[in-house]
């Protein structure tokens, strides 16, 4: 009897490292689906958005088209980029007291960029989106004696959209919103084209 409960003792010992073995590989496969999926899936945030809006054109977004988390009181519009076309110019005048969210974000999603209303000069708001790569030929161009006068924002992808967000304060206001979303000029920065 005390040998069987020894053979059952050393099968157990042996079989630990195993156990152990396939637990981690379980977990590293596991990690590994968690990080990939949102790479490889094709229906993400970037193709959905593409289907609806043309690149370089400011477009409103239906109402919960972000999800069920999404504030009723926030208007929202996106512009799609593709840097591989040349740097885009985006450009607004703001409305005072009126806020305004802008996030940049890559191709699958991540936020590079965010900022809002406040950021603007004088009611202005004049950025370029841009590679490293163009940010070096545009810094060329510059006079030398003069500040640039946009705000230049390095994209670390080609491809992406800039989600816009104005809040209605009041639920009668949510036409005025999304006005000043359609008022937003997105497109090819014609001085910086290929």
């Amino acid at each position: 009897m005390k040998r069987k409960q020894g053979l059952v003792g050393d099968t157990i010992f042996h079989l630990l490292p195993i156990l152990a073995g396939c637990l981690v590989v379980a977990g590293l496969v596991h990690i590994a689906t968690i990080f990939l999926l949102p790479r490889l899936a094709t229906k993400d945030a970037f193709a959905r958005l593409s289907a609806i809006a043309p690149a370089h054109q400011v477009v409103l977004l239906p109402d919960g088209a972000g999800g069920p988390f999404d504030d009723p009181a926030l208007a929202q519009g996106m512009c799609r980029f593709d840097l591989a076309q040349g740097p885009l110019r985006l450009r607004a005048t703001l409305t005072p007291d009126a806020l305004m969210l802008f996030s940049f974000h890559g191709r699958h999603g991540q936020i590079f960029y965010s900022m809002t209303d406040r950021s603007a000069t004088r009611g202005k708001l004049d950025m370029l989106l841009l590679t490293r790569e163009q940010l070096n030929v545009v810094e060329a161009n510059d006079a030398e004696d003069e500040l640039p006068q946009d705000l230049r924002i390095i994209a670390p992808t080609l491809e992406g959209f800039v989600l816009f967000r104005s809040l209605a304060e009041n639920p009668g206001e949510m036409a005025q919103a999304q006005a000043r979303i359609a008022a937003l000029s997105c497109g090819l920065d014609r001085d910086q084209r290929p």
